[in-house]
Formats: C-alpha cells, structure tokens, sequence
C-alpha cells in the first residue's frame, strides 16, 4: 500500500502550524505520569525520537496531529540523543499503564523482544512507524501490527543510482551514516551497495550521527586524508550531514567539484539543491500521521490492516528542488 503525500500535506499546512500542534492532544513526557484516559477516549501511546532536525520535528507534530484529529488521547514520550533505554522505559510504562494501543519510532532495531512479549501478554497492538525492529520471539512477534513509514532501503538505491549515472565511468567517494545500529542506518546503506557500481570507490564510511557540525568535521577530515583520490561524490545519510558536508567542501575550495547527495528532503535541503550546494536530495516523507491513526483505528475496530504502508516519497535535482520551494508545497 503508498500513500501519496498530496494527500496529507494539509495536515501542515504552514511550519507555524507544525510548531503549534505539539501540544494538541498529548502530553509531554514530563507530564505522562498517568497515560490512562480520563476523557472516555481511546489512549495510544507514543514512544518518539523527540528532537532531531526537520524530517523529525515534522513527522512527530503530524502524528499528533492525526491522532488529535480523529479523536485519541496520544501520550507523547519522546526520547533524547537516541537513549534506548528512555524508549524501553517510556514503551514498559505504556503496558503497565493499559493503553489501548503504542505507536513505536524505536531509536534502535534490536533489543526490544521482552518489551512487546509484555505488550503480546497485555493484548495491547504495537505499531511500528519510520523505522523498523527486529524481534525475534514468536510471543513478541505477536504484538507488532503494522509497520507504517518510508521505504529507506529504496532512498538508497537512489542515491547510488544518481552516482552511477553523473559518474558512468567511476569515482571516488566517502559516505557519511547515522548513528550505528538503526534499522534506517542499515537499510540506506544496504539499498546503496546494492545498487553501487562495481567502478565506483567508496573510500571511506563515517558516522556524522546525523549532525551538521559533525559532519562539517568528518567531511573535511576526509577531504584532508584523500586529498590525492580525487573525491567525487558524498553520499550523506541525511540532510543536516549533507549541508555539513556542503560546508566543508565550500572551505575546502571544492564546490562545483564534488557532488553532495542528501536524504530527507527537508525545506532548507531543498533550498541547498536550488542553490547547487546540494547535487541531489531524496525524499523521506514525514507525512503519514493520518494513515497511522486510521491503522490503529482499524485495528482496535476489528477491521484488518495492511502489514506494510509504504509513503510514497520523492527525488530532488536541481529544477525539481526549485520547483517545489516555489509552489510553496514545502513546509518542513
């Protein structure tokens, strides 16, 4: 199933609004001492990622959003700088507390086998959006509905296809990851050495940790340290490690030189594409909080549900970027 998110950009329609809707309907984590509806409405939990640059902030205010929307009680946990165990605690609270259903953006794909094996044993439906999780227990299987989100093995593929098509006789090229042991992480890599020619180098891998400054830092380390290869492309997992790794190859006096494919397809990466400090960017649409709450409400209705909704997204050169920046579609 795609979802084309056409459909649900209303949802956001201005960033103001994005900021705004944090508060509707949920509570912060802070405030989450007791997940149980008092207002006759159905709970769902939601364990988040929390801040995280422009793809996160707007996928989050869009789940709230929809859950608002039609009609939940959503209690917003969201985590910090990617602390599993904040999740683990936030997602075991969750079950304890009887809610009727946990929405879960898992800051790592393992580890989470006895937390849904108590959710599986409570009769309380988990969905998974944006990121897969691995699990391994039949009992914890048992628990995990539906996944709802991207295609990210799918955002590197492309990413890899524009390489082999701007460099059909091979290059050189570093790539810069996010934070080990993501199912995102592993997916985007694993679509981008699948598809990869066999005469194009990568050079070297980093994690940046999805940081611009951190990224800033790698790239111009490994423009220093390859300075002889003849770097011709960086592939950057995400947006904010590609407009760091714009700035450093801006300082390194290699703009126009080296060509910077990012993934998330934020506003501001948009922006850098139109610009030419981007070469290519990949959509990761962060609009499908609507599908997710209708997945849930199907669900505790009775009513089946697709295994995988997959959101259609989109990819950015140049014209395409300035296309979408000037017909104002663009709001996160």
């Amino acid at each position: 199933m795609n979802i084309n998110w056409k459909k649900t950009i209303t949802i956001v329609a201005s960033a103001a609004v994005l900021l705004s809707v944090a508060a509707c309907g949920s509570s912060t984590a802070s405030d989450a001492g007791d997940s149980g509806s008092k207002s006759g409405k159905k709970t769902v939990g939601f364990v988040a990622v929390g801040p995280e640059g422009g793809y996160r902030t707007a996928n989050e205010n869009d789940i709230k959003a929809a859950f608002d929307k039609a009609g939940f009680d959503l209690v917003y946990a969201p985590t910090q700088n990617n602390d599993q165990q904040k999740q683990i605690q936030a997602f075991n609270k969750f079950v304890n507390d009887e809610v009727d259903a946990i929405v879960l953006s898992s800051t790592e794909d393992s580890g989470w086998d006895d937390s849904l094996k108590k959710a599986a044993e409570a009769e309380i439906p988990v969905f998974t959006v944006d990121r897969h999780v691995e699990v391994k227990g039949a009992e914890a299987k048992k628990a995990v509905v539906a996944y709802i989100g991207p295609d990210h093995e799918w955002q590197g593929e492309q990413a890899a296809e524009y390489v082999n098509k701007n460099f059909p006789d091979g290059a050189n090229g570093i790539v810069l990851e996010g934070p080990a042991g993501l199912s995102v992480v592993k997916d985007r890599t694993k679509g981008f050495n699948a598809k990869i020619a066999s005469n194009q180098k990568i050079l070297e891998s980093q994690s940046a940790n999805w940081s611009t400054d951190e990224a800033k830092t790698v790239t111009a380390g490994l423009l220093d340290k390859y300075k002889s290869e003849n770097i011709s492309w960086i592939f950057a997992q995400n947006d904010e490690m590609g407009l760091g790794a714009a700035q450093a190859v801006d300082a390194a006096g290699m703009k126009g030189k080296v060509k910077i494919i990012a993934v998330d397809g934020t506003k501001a990466a948009l922006e850098a594409v139109a610009k030419g400090d981007l070469a290519f960017d990949i959509e990761t649409n962060p609009l499908f909080g609507e599908a997710t709450a209708k997945a849930v409400e199907d669900h505790l209705a009775g009513k089946s549900v697709e295994e995988n909704t997959i959101v259609e997204s989109k990819t950015f050169d140049q014209a395409q970027a300035q296309a979408a920046l000037d017909s104002g579609e663009r709001q996160y």
